[in-house]
């Protein structure tokens, strides 16, 4: 469902100051907790800390719009969330808001830790905002289509960002363009980008885009296709490719039932595994009847030993080793369409459109769930056994009864206070 909604919202769319920098112990910048879209540029989901098994809520912040994307944690712990109500704003560890700006245009794109604290985040009027970390603008760029990307910045300073419009632009720390890439499309289709571009260690970058059936890997100084691969597929791109600690890119596509594992260095497609096959022996014979439309929506995410979970628009959640192998398929809840997570400690978090925060061990066994009204996105693994989520009631507005809030979740300071993060209750039989 949140997949229909957000897909038929896009479709209608197409119709000088003081920085606060974290520095480490050793004097040098810390690194933010959560980056960007996916934790940092390679669009993992692996957080640096241990999730919780079971927790309290410790603080909660509410919005006047919509939070559709992922929030991001800065060296500060600071949060930043990205608004439909036009707003960016940022919190302090306890939650308590520091400041906002507001862009008088809906923010639909996780935002971006930069260098020096900056914060890059993209809006449905096609601007690309520059904001130092004190809530001050520092430019702004515009491109031709609305922003659902969550920009992504090189080791060099060079910020990548893609736009409805099938455009993937390069700009400089100050904003001005160095080169654009352009999607293909269709007679019918223009190109179009709704997924955040990824980068490899050695700087190229990936990114693919809707009505193209391609992953393209691009020459960061200039912007040519070093190589593309081509899906023999009838889907796209929709979600962001995911890098490996070994370079393998991962894909899901739109109206595709595969995982795709993608060599680095040409492109060549490495292996691909039917993830809805019903004679697989991990699906019931009904399953296709009743989920039939089920695909790659979002993006998957690795575990420590690298094992890849994938989430469809479906209630399973599904891990397949490095090889291509599947290890197993679990049913969790009813609805499905979740976003994923996964902490240092193996822990997986799956954040669900019945309004649930499941928490998986390595093997599916589900340990724990938090459960609000409304669909919830995105969940973030940052320090002290913290996991932050938000629900939200969407530009739909099917869901009513929702607060468009961010809750952050720790099983740290607990002692005597009721554990909203707790242990499933069993299923009379």
């Amino acid at each position: 469902m949140k997949k229909a909604i957000l897909f038929s919202c896009i479709l209608l769319a197409v119709f000088g100051s003081v920085k606060t920098i974290a520095i480490g112990d050793n004097g040098l910048m810390a690194e933010a907790l959560w980056k960007t879209l996916g934790k940092d540029f390679k669009r993992a989901g692996l957080s640096d800390y241990p999730g919780p098994e079971i927790g309290c809520v410790k603080w909660k912040f509410e919005t006047n719009g919509p939070i559709s994307t992922s929030v991001t944690v800065g060296a500060d712990n600071k949060v930043h969330i990205a608004c439909g109500d036009g707003k960016l704003y940022t919190l302090d560890k306890d939650g308590s808001l520091l400041w906002s700006y507001d862009a008088n245009s809906p923010l639909l794109s996780a935002p971006t830790i930069g260098p020096g604290g900056t914060i890059y985040v993209g809006s449905q009027n096609g601007n690309l905002y520059a904001i130092d970390a004190n809530g001050n603008l520092q430019w702004t760029y515009t491109t031709g289509g609305l922003i659902y990307s969550s920009p992504a910045v090189a080791i060099d300073g060079k910020i990548y960002i893609c736009s409805q419009d099938g455009t993937l632009y390069a700009l400089t720390q100050d904003g001005s363009e160095l080169w654009q890439f352009k999607t293909s499309g269709t007679v019918r289709l223009p190109g179009s980008i709704l997924a955040s571009p990824a980068i490899s260690d050695d700087g190229t970058v990936y990114i693919g885009g809707l009505y193209d059936p391609n992953l393209y890997a691009l020459n960061p100084q200039s912007g040519t296709v070093k190589w593309q691969c081509h899906f023999e597929s009838p889907g796209w791109p929709f979600a962001s490719p995911v890098v490996g600690d070994n370079g393998t890119i991962y894909q899901t596509l739109l109206y595709d039932t595969k995982l795709y594992a993608i060599k680095p260095d040409n492109g060549s497609i490495i292996w691909s595994v039917n993830l809805t096959d019903p004679n697989s022996n991990f699906f019931d014979p009904n399953y296709i009847r009743d989920y039939p439309d089920a695909d790659g929506w979002s993006e998957p995410a690795l575990g420590p030993d690298g094992t890849i979970y994938v989430s469809f628009d479906d209630p399973y959640l599904r891990a397949v080793d490095p090889n291509g192998k599947i290890k197993w398929v679990k049913p969790l809840g009813t609805t499905g369409g979740f976003t994923l997570a996964v902490g240092s400690n193996s822990l997986i978090y799956a954040a669900g459109d019945d309004g649930c925060l499941y928490v998986v061990d390595q093997n599916g066994k589900e340990i724990s769930r938090f459960q609000v009204d409304g669909w919830l996105n995105y969940p973030v693994i940052a320090a002290d056994n913290m996991v932050i989520v938000s629900d939200s009631r969407d530009n739909s507005m099917l869901i009513t009864h929702s607060t468009n809030t961010v809750w952050a979740i720790t099983s740290v300071g607990c002692e005597g206070r009721e554990l909203e993060l707790n242990k499933p209750i069993p299923t009379r039989r």
